[in-house]
């Protein structure tokens, strides 16, 4: 097994930025697949060996497998943020969400005008966005080595699975602007059943739970993902 050239390395990022990709985990594992293919032969058959990895890794190809993996990551997304929030319905964890309601109850009553309440309702959506900043941090540290890479690649470069995390940080913040900001699509009765101290205390409580079953799937996934 030799050692690539700058220049021999250069070409094979000059082939993969051609299939103009977006996802990084497919980029990252397509050159990986080049290197060490390519690290088996004398640098006399490089050009022929790149040209039949081309061929094997046409565009189409590479598209389809970003695809499948794009597929991939939102069911397995999904299903890990269910298999967490299952656990938080076990017995042993049942003392710990009537605590949580509790709480929040507690609170809730003490609410003395809508405005207070309203407070309630936001906190644990200031946790999604500071939890967006904080991951946010992490993945450009992983992603902007890859970007530099390939620049020019075409498209930008993302992670499929950050992606898909964003797109579950923002679901919650979208739908709460949802209901307020388009109160033309809602009957009027919603309103006022949003602004009772039980209510708002049970979705408040829905929206932790979502928080934090987001940070055990980032937890369990970080380990193996582009996190």
């Amino acid at each position: 097994m030799r050692k690539l050239t700058d220049k021999e390395l250069q070409a094979i990022q000059d082939s993969i930025r051609k299939k103009v990709l977006s996802s990084a985990e497919i980029i990252m594992e397509i050159y990986d697949h080049y290197v060490s293919h390519l690290q088996e032969y004398p640098k006399e058959e490089f050009e022929k060996q790149l040209l039949e990895l081309d061929q094997k890794f046409t565009y189409s190809y590479c598209h389809r497998l970003q695809f499948e993996l794009n597929n991939y990551v939102r069911t397995d997304i999904g299903k890990t943020q269910w298999m967490v929030i299952k656990k938080y319905f076990c017995f042993s964890r049942w003392l710990y969400l009537a605590g949580i309601l509790a709480i929040l109850f507690y609170v809730a009553s003490l609410a003395k005008s809508e405005k207070e309440l309203k407070l309630l309702f936001f906190s644990p959506l200031v946790l999604l966005i500071a939890m967006f900043i904080f991951l946010g941090v992490q993945w450009l540290r992983k992603i902007l080595p890859i970007r530099k890479l390939f620049k020019g690649n075409g498209v930008s470069i993302e992670s499929s699975f950050s992606k898909q995390f964003i797109l579950r940080i923002h679901l919650p913040l979208s739908l709460i602007n949802f209901i307020f900001y388009v109160p033309g699509f809602f009957p009027e009765n919603i309103y006022s059943f949003l602004s009772s101290p039980s209510t708002i205390a049970l979705i408040t409580a829905i929206f932790v739970l979502y928080v934090i079953s987001l940070l055990e799937v980032w937890k369990i996934k970080s380990k193996t993902a582009l996190l």
